[in-house]
Parts: structure tokens; sequence; C-alpha cells
């Protein structure tokens, strides 16, 4: 999709500093108000870009994530394979994010304990089956105790869209000359959902809200667009109490502004999927689990506990695939941390369904019985 150099410019500044007012954005990228807002309207209403609210999963006590990823019997279409998963499996409000193609499927889901991601392996495993759509082994499920796994990059799209952007004049003269778009503030959402290290525990967090907080929570995070006035118009509080609640949910870490991309929209072409199992003798150091060869900025999703690593990635195309596949196999090889080379599974963004896209609401109100 083609782009006016202010959309450009306006874009960049909406992923990297969602948290920030619009005013506070046009002047720090040199541009009228009215212009920035004219340009991030344009963007929304294209859809290129959206906003959303993302839960802050360890702080609320949730205790993991989990990465599941699989391949299907291919006589059976996606669209047949979805509408019966979707009844038993993506209802399920763990599911954060799931996407499937005609042969294969991924999903991320979000639990407050094992058991919850046991049952719903166990829908998954009865539905599949008597589909006939497993093939010759059940979906892999990798797991990542917040507690004991690294969160390095959680949908932060800014590196991404810098990388994309690099190019063009009127982003690399902000990043040169103001620091606008350095490699420090592109990274600032990265780590969303990390634990700090010095309060891990192996107790879930205690969650310190009122059911009123509570109530504006699940609202912010299933209308992330909407003002305080709208969502009084839909709720029972009023405008003044939701402003209040929501900056105070803010500015506790409970709930993390960010926004994501429509990357189909960007000619991305390629979602690569790696699940990577490291020597246990050789495992990341922290220093390099963040690594520029670990985490490029064509990753969209970087998760890792001491023996395994998941990561998402895109690119335009086969060539930018391989190059970042081998930039990466070939710091874990070289430095020791593998044994066998990790074979990638790709999915082809254009073909592929979303099922869940971001979907974190029906997660808030499950998890708190509202």
């Amino acid at each position: 999709m083609e782009l006016s150099a202010t959309e450009k410019v306006t874009l960049m500044g909406m992923i990297t500093y969602p948290d920030l007012q619009d005013r506070e954005v046009s002047a720090m990228l040199d541009l009228p108000n009215s212009t920035y807002a004219s340009a991030k309207s344009r963007l929304l209403r294209m859809g290129i870009v959206e906003d959303s609210m993302v839960p802050v999963f360890p702080k609320l006590g949730f205790e993991l994530l989990v990465a599941v990823y699989g391949d299907f019997n291919p006589s059976v279409t996606v669209e047949e394979r979805i509408k019966n998963t979707r009844k038993a499996v993506e209802i399920e409000p763990e599911l954060v994010l799931s996407m499937g193609e005609s042969h294969r499927g991924f999903s991320i889901s979000v639990a407050r304990n094992i058991t919850r991601i046991m049952r719903i392996s166990q829908y998954r495993t009865k539905i599949l089956a008597e589909m006939n759509l497993l093939e010759i082994e059940l979906p892999r499920e990798v797991l990542f105790p917040f507690q004991l796994s690294r969160i390095q990059r959680y949908f932060n799209q800014a590196p991404l869209l810098a990388k994309l952007l690099k190019d063009d004049p009127a982003i690399s003269e902000r990043a040169d000359r103001d620091g606008v778009f350095s490699p420090d503030r592109l990274k600032a959402k990265d780590t969303i959902l990390e634990n700090d290290i010095s309060l891990r525990s192996e107790e879930a967090s205690r969650v310190d809200l009122s059911r009123t907080q509570l109530r504006i929570l699940h609202q912010i995070v299933r209308y992330p667009g909407l003002s305080a006035s709208k969502l009084s118009s839909l709720s029972d509080y009023s405008r003044h109490t939701i402003s209040r609640v929501k900056d105070s949910l803010i500015d506790e870490g409970y709930v993390s502004r960010m926004r994501v991309l429509d990357l189909s929209m960007l000619d991305y072409r390629i979602l690569s999927l790696f699940h990577i199992r490291t020597d246990p003798k050789r495992p990341l150091s922290p220093r390099e689990s963040v690594s520029p060869e670990l985490l490029q900025d064509d990753a969209i999703l970087l998760v890792s506990r001491p023996t395994e690593i998941v990561l998402l990635a895109v690119y335009h195309d086969y060539n930018e695939f391989s190059k970042g596949k081998d930039t990466l196999i070939h710091y874990l090889k070289g430095n020791g941390h593998i044994n066998v080379i990790p074979n990638p599974r790709n999915h082809s963004i254009s073909e592929a369904i979303w099922v869940k896209r971001f979907t974190y609401h029906d997660l808030i109100r499950e998890h708190f019985s509202l």
C-alpha cells in the first residue's frame, strides 16, 4: 500500500508512542496537530492500524502463556475445520490469538493455571480426532510460565515498521536528528509482559482491584479505541470515573496501550513460527536473549525459557525469510546453543484465516467473573 510521507511519519508515531496524547506526538514529529490528527484518522479508517489495550497478565494473576501449533489433514477445508473447532476450542477465552490455513495452524493462549490449558488441549484433541484432522502427531504445546520465562517482545511492531520505512527520508531524518525513532524508543513496548525478576515468586500475583476497576478494565480492553465519553454511554459509570480509573490502571501497570498493524496491507506475505530447543548445557544468557541476531526487527513475538524459544516473525518474501533464518541459526549454532537445526513453519498471511486476533476481553470477563 502506498502511503504519503505524512502518513508514514504519522504511522511511525502512532506505533512507537501509543501512550502519548496526539499533541505530544505531533510536536515530536514536527507536524501541525491538525495534520497529525487528520492522517491518524485516515490510517485508522483504512484499517492499517488499530488500537489495542493489552492486559498485563502476570500482574493480573495469570500464570502462563502457551504456544500451540500443528499440522492437519488437508482434505478437510480450513473453513470446515474452523467452523467445528470454534464451537469447542476457539470459543475458550484463554485463546487470545489463533490463525489457521489449509494444512496447519497455531495459537497463543494465556491461562491462570495449567488445568485450564489441559482442559482445552483435551477438547482440541477430541474434536480434531472426530474430524479425522490429525496427521502423524498431535498439536505441539509449548508452555511458558510467566515466573520462569522471559517475554522479550510481545507484538511490539515499532521495530518492524521502522525497518520497513528506514529508507524514507522523513523517518531517517527524525531518527538521526532528534532520536524520535531511536532503537531504544522503538523497543520501549517490547517487554510489556515481562516480570520484574526481583518480584518473581512461585505463586501468581494477587490482584487488589475493586469490582468497579475490574469492570472498567474489561470495558477498555474490549473497546480500546473508544473515548471515556463513549464508554460511559455503554456502562453505568460516568466519563470522569472511567477516565480516572483508566489512567490509574495504566499507571499501576495493569494494562498497556499498544497499536497493531494489518500486516497484509503492508505487503507482508510470510509469517514464520520458530520453535527452538536449546542445549541445556549452553542456555541463553540474559544478554544473549535480546541480541539483535535473535531479537531481529522482523520478530513480532519472542518468548523463551532456559531450554525453549518460540519466535514469530514476518517477511515480505522468501529472500527476507531466508536471510532472517540464516542469521538466527548462525548465531545459535555458532555459540553452541543448539545441536539440532530448527525447522521453521511458514504461514501465508494472505491465505490464512485469523480465528482470533488479540481478543482479550473474554479472558478478563471469565477470569474475574464479571
